[in-house]
């Protein structure tokens, strides 16, 4: 039974604020829970000093190197780590008949062209979990949208801080059989339409036809014909159909280089792009079923790594 002092105390702690905490304390970082829970550093901050504030002690230790749990945070961590856990399972359990789920979002493009066609191979792995997709551009909010995980994609300079990515891509030049054999030499390029891929919203140097043109040595001409696609998908089926030269992004144009339908043009010219990572929601990291996809979403970036 609880005594009035530790009532009060819990009641003025709110489970947004645990699930900060926990996710702050597991990772040493503010920074990482941000991005683990999609809210602001600040927010996650503010949920930590709560908790301080309604104990009336620190649980962290704040310097120079970095954070560091103090005694009474260690274990209020593990206390917490342990409750959430609990509480997922419970859930789980509640929920679930002879199935459990698995929810993701990520990009359209990676949705379409690499997570899609491999999730026969998670399914025959794993036949008692349903998987659901959610392709969009936005980065949701797993906590809010009652999402599991999330495959995000970060520019070059957003890995300065944190563990490095999962999978770098590599960018490069693609076209169909039959284009690909035109192209000898890089002035080539010139005398074949081009497939541009455009984010409306943000815009990477190594997505764009200007910066390739530079590091080729070439001058883009008016005429030259091309060809605009506000998904990236797109593209590279039209590339397929012969429609003219599309840049190739590792792994989400593997499937078609391994197929066949595409080859490399210029095979010495590659740039690097998008880092992967994955990222968990805190309601859900202690899910067996979470862990289970997570796990083989991981093997299988290893092995388009290594590919």
């Amino acid at each position: 039974m609880l005594n009035s002092s530790s009532s009060h105390s819990l009641r003025a702690m709110s489970l947004d604020a645990i699930r900060g905490f926990e996710s702050a304390a597991r990772h040493l970082s503010f920074t990482a829970a941000a991005e683990e829970l999609c809210i602001t550093q600040s927010a996650v901050s503010k949920q930590v000093k709560s908790l301080e504030d309604a104990l009336g002690m620190a649980l962290f230790l704040r310097g120079g190197k970095g954070l560091s749990l103090t005694p009474e945070g260690r274990q209020l961590y593990e206390a917490a780590r342990a409750s959430l856990a609990q509480l997922a399972t419970a859930i789980d359990r509640l929920l679930a008949v002879d199935r459990v789920s698995v929810s993701v979002t990520t990009t359209p493009s990676f949705a379409a062209l690499w997570l899609a066609p491999k999730l026969a191979k998670f399914q025959a792995l794993e036949p008692a979990i349903d998987v659901r997709v959610d392709a969009s551009e936005d980065r949701l909010n797993l906590e809010r949208e009652g999402m599991d995980l999330a495959v995000r994609l970060s520019p070059q300079q957003a890995d300065a801080e944190g563990p490095p990515p999962l999978l770098r891509e590599q960018v490069m030049l693609v076209a169909a059989p039959a284009i690909a054999a035109r192209i000898a030499s890089a002035a080539d390029i010139l005398h074949v339409p081009l497939l541009v891929y455009y984010d409306p919203a943000v815009r990477f140097s190594w997505m764009s036809w200007t910066a390739w043109y530079g590091r080729l040595g070439l001058r883009q001409s008016p005429q030259q014909p091309c060809l605009y696609f506000s998904q990236y998908e797109h593209a590279l089926n039209a590339a397929v159909q012969g429609a003219g030269v599309a840049m190739g992004r590792t792994p989400l144009v593997l499937p078609l280089l391994r197929s066949g339908q595409l080859k490399v043009v210029l095979p010495g010219q590659t740039v690097e792009g998008m880092g992967y990572r994955i990222v968990i929601s805190a309601h859900s990291a202690e899910r067996p079923a979470v862990q289970k996809f997570r796990a083989w979403l991981e093997r299988e970036l290893a092995l388009e790594a290594i590919g």
